[in-house]
């Protein structure tokens, strides 16, 4: 009920720029100055996403996915995880700020189109899930309402109960290293209904932020166990660092 009037409120109010609140002519509330001033991303591994900085040629492959690749195919933000972008992530989230998580997600509508330009575009969407216990305390999966945009603009189908999670991990963030996250999530998803993926060949994994991979890296490897398909992962901000 609160997710619902909150959206009501946002939708209802003056179309203003999300990151410092002056009128936006633009649809999805981020003002002409301020789009130029986002951070953007330069040359980035074309199979994990994380930004080179210079370390490699273009189109190429970092140093950790050419020695043990990823289980999914691709991973492709709109932003790096860097300021003022984290704080409005975090607002989206934390805040139920549906403007912001509307607004971001139109981007990456934008960059999803683009980027499947002339080729096929994934047949389904999943969110990646929320434990029920932090998706009632939160009222709302923001991958999933990041997936609803996506689906909008981007015309293709989601599937909300595809992934579940049957495990409350600790937060990803508090983990001090690799393994520690690895087993955090060890068992901690599964497939709630095969029915909803079968035939399909080409996934898009949906998530507001990829920092350490661990999570995409556990949901991929859940599903090339159950079926082969492509996965290819989608989110709104990438962070600098695999930890």
């Amino acid at each position: 009920m609160f997710t619902k009037l909150a959206r009501s409120i946002r939708r209802a109010l003056p179309s203003t720029c999300i990151v410092f609140g002056q009128t936006a002519d633009a649809e999805h509330s981020i003002c002409n100055d301020c789009g130029c001033e986002l951070p953007k991303l330069g040359d980035c591994c074309r199979r994990c996403g994380i930004e080179l900085n210079g370390r490699l040629v273009k189109g190429s492959c970092c140093t950790s996915c050419q020695l043990s690749p990823p289980s999914f195919d691709s991973c492709i933000a709109v932003f790096p995880y860097a300021s003022p972008i984290d704080k409005l992530v975090a607002d989206f989230k934390f805040l139920a700020r549906f403007d912001i998580g509307y607004s971001l997600s139109r981007v990456l509508a934008s960059t999803f189109n683009t980027y499947y330009s002339g080729v096929a575009k994934p047949e389904l969407l999943l969110p990646v899930p929320l434990h029920k216990s932090r998706l009632g305390s939160r009222g709302f999966n923001q991958a999933s309402e990041i997936c609803k945009v996506l689906s909008k603009h981007c015309s293709v189908a989601i599937s909300h109960s595809s992934l579940t999670k049957i495990r409350n991990t600790q937060p990803q963030t508090s983990m001090s290293s690799a393994n520690a996250r690895k087993t955090n999530l060890r068992k901690a998803f599964a497939v709630n209904r095969l029915d909803g993926l079968t035939g399909v060949t080409h996934i898009a994994l949906i998530d507001d932020v990829v920092t350490t991979m661990a999570t995409t890296q556990a949901i991929s490897r859940m599903l090339r166990e159950q079926q082969d398909c492509r996965i290819d992962v989608r989110c709104l901000a990438r962070a600098s660092r695999t930890l």
